[in-house]
Order: structure tokens, then C-alpha cells, then sequence
């Protein structure tokens, strides 16, 4: 007999369904091509719950009522977000010669495989609901990475505040975060996490932060970049156009149109296609009007005259040359503030005097 119609004897025998249940499961499993224990679920004949404790008796595993179990955060740390996300893995504990751990899905012999060979021990197997397992795994890792991520972020903010960096991009892989700053052509690293964090994990740690933000975000094949633009100030514009410089981009006090996604602004909504200006900024209508726009120094016209400039201007800091000091708070580079109307000569003389090429 097949394994699913061992299940499906299995619902029988402890009362779960009845033969025209079972009838009509096999029905629904040859029409789609599914499970039998799939089959019934969706035809409302059994729950997810009755067919992972009909599984562990088919397979003398123990079953675990998920929500009792104390997630044991050390072992946590052993293994790889996604891994456990994706396998539906809550480990329980661990022995010197033996492992533990609650699964929906007791079958998945390469995840078993790969568990014993990474720890070089014996895997007891127990099932258990996998929307509860994911749940519990979710509440975990937000409470276990989200605070260092949350600390790391605002440590970063602090020190950066009075700069020309005004993006935050962070680079995303298996086993770490990284954290650079850019603005006005310089990139800084700041910051490197040995740990796994998704892009959702990032935006929560902003949220917790209360820093609205436009964003993009790219996939390769084992990482993820994520550019993150805080939006840290608004107000009313004294003159236009502008350049406008400092940590996180400015955004006047009205509504505004973004090509890029957008988080925690109300009054930002997308539009399509990217249009001069600040980078994924944009404005309404096909026409740019150059005379009512706000730039970053890195996006500022070619030639202009009479922009009102209110930005800080990197230079290497005298004392490391851009290696990074105390003096520099380590950063390599000194901001001057500059504000008043220049042309696009005045503010070349100006960024000509720092030396603002990359770390």
C-alpha cells in the first residue's frame, strides 16, 4: 500500500473519517494530483493537526502540541533563518550525541540528512503542526535578532546624523548584514552583523525606530542588496530649486511622488519612472520643472545658477587621511555645513577643496 493510503487507513481506523470521507479524498487526490492528507483538509474532512498525529503514529514518531514548547534561543542560533523557515524545523534541544527537533513534515529526508552532517549527531524526529511551528519561529527570530539589528541601526544613525550620508545600504547573505553609508561619492562601511536578516527584518528594525524610508532592493543569487532612504526631515522650503544635503533625504511638507517603494509616509505614493531630482524622488507630470525641485549634491544639474544650498560637505579627515580616528569618529572623513545660493562652479570649488572619493 502507499504511504498516503496507510494515512488514509490511519483516519479510519481512529475515527476521523468515515469510508465516503475516504472516498472522497481519494476522488479530490486523483482529480488534482495531491496528497491524500491534502485532499481531505481541503475538503474540510480533517485538520492539519489530525493528520500530523495520524503521521507520527504511521512513522512511531511523538507528537508535540507546538504551543507548549519552550524555544530553546541558544540552539536557535546554530541554524539558518530560512532553513528552518522554509523546512518548517523548530529544533527543541540537543545532547552531546543527540539533536531534537519538531517538524510537519517528518519525511523531508534531505533536511534530516543535512542536520545530522552539520552537527555530527543522532536527529530525534517529533511532528507537529507546521503553521504553529512557523509562527513560533517568526515570534523567535524577531525576538532574537530584531534588537541587535534595532541597536546596530541606531548606533549607526547617531554617529552619522550631521554627514552627507543619506542612504543606508545593507547587504544581505546567509550568514551576515552589512551596513554601509553613501552619500555625496563617499561609501563608508559601517557596521558588519554575523547573522541572517531578511529585508522584512530591516524595515521592522526602522519601524521600531519610527524612521519613515523609500527603498530598493535587488536578488542575486546567494544575497540580497537593500538601499534604504530615510526620509529624517520635513518641512517648508524657504527657496527653490534646492540642494539639500545631511543624513536622510529631504521631503517638503506636501505631498510627494516616489518611484520607489515606500514605508511609513502617508502622503509619498509611487510614480512611474525616475525623474531628475533626489534619487527616487520624483514629481507629478511629464514636464520637469527644475525651478520648484529639491536635489541631492550627487543628482544636481550640470550647469546651474542661484540653487539655494543648505548641505554638508565631506573632506578627509587631516589627522588618518581617511583610514578613520577618534577624531573622525572613526568615519575618515569631516562634514563642513555650507548654506547660502551658489552656481554649479561655486559648489564644484567647494567639493574640490574635500576629497570625497570612496573607502
Amino acid at each position: 500500500m502507499s504511504e498516503w493510503k496507510n494515512i488514509g487507513s490511519l483516519l479510519l481506523e481512529h475515527g476521523f473519517i468515515d469510508d465516503d470521507g475516504l472516498k472522497e479524498g481519494i476522488s479530490l487526490q486523483r482529480e488534482k494530483g495531491m496528497r491524500l492528507g491534502e485532499a481531505l483538509v481541503e475538503l474540510g474532512k480533517v485538520s492539519i493537526d489530525d493528520i500530523n498525529w495520524v503521521l507520527s503514529k504511521q512513522l512511531d514518531v511523538p507528537y508535540v502540541i507546538v504551543e507548549d514548547i519552550h524555544v530553546n534561543i541558544d540552539l536557535l542560533h546554530k541554524f539558518q533563518k530560512n532553513f528552518l523557515m522554509d523546512s518548517r524545523i523548530l529544533p527543541l534541544y540537543e545532547t552531546e550525541d543527540e539533536i531534537s527537533i519538531v517538524t510537519d513534515d517528518p519525511l523531508n529526508k534531505s533536511a534530516m540528512e543535512f542536520i545530522a552532517t552539520s552537527f555530527e549527531k543522532k536527529v530525534n524526529i517529533s511532528t507537529g503542526s507546521g503553521r504553529k511551528i512557523e509562527d513560533i519561529l517568526k515570534r523567535s527570530f524577531k525576538q532574537v535578532g530584531l534588537p541587535e539589528l534595532v541597536g546596530a541601526l541606531s548606533g549607526i544613525i547617531d554617529k552619522i546624523k550631521d554627514t552627507s550620508f543619506y542612504r543606508l545600504d545593507f547587504l544581505l547573505d546567509e550568514r551576515s548584514c552589512r551596513i554601509n553609508a553613501f552619500g555625496v561619492g563617499v561609501m563608508k562601511n559601517m557596521q558588519e552583523i554575523k547573522s541572517h536578516f531578511t529585508n522584512e527584518d530591516v524595515f521592522r528594525a526602522f519601524d521600531e525606530l519610527s524612521i519613515p524610508f523609500l527603498y530598493e532592493q535587488s536578488f542575486g543569487s546567494n544575497s540580497r542588496f537593500l538601499a534604504v532612504f530615510p526620509v529624517f526631515n520635513r518641512g517648508t522650503m524657504v527657496k527653490y530649486p534646492a540642494i539639500i544635503g545631511g543624513f536622510g533625504l529631504f521631503c517638503p511638507e506636501t505631498t510627494t511622488f516616489a518611484d520607489s517603494h515606500v514605508n511609513g509616509i502617508s502622503d509619498v505614493f509611487p510614480y512611474q519612472g525616475p525623474v531628475p531630482g533626489y534619487p527616487y524622488l520624483a514629481t507629478k507630470g511629464n514636464q520637469y520643472d527644475y525651478e520648484s525641485m529639491i536635489f541631492t549634491v550627487d543628482t544636481v544639474p550640470a550647469e546651474f545658477h542661484d540653487f539655494y544650498v543648505n548641505t554638508w560637505i565631506p573632506q578627509k579627515c587631516p589627522s588618518c587621511s581617511g583610514a578613520g580616528c577618534p577624531a573622525c569618529r572613526e568615519l575618515g572623513y569631516e562634514f563642513e555645513k555650507i548654506e547660502g545660493v551658489y552656481s554649479s562652479g561655486d559648489l564644484k570649488e567647494k567639493l574640490k577643496e574635500g576629497c570625497h572619493g570612496k573607502n
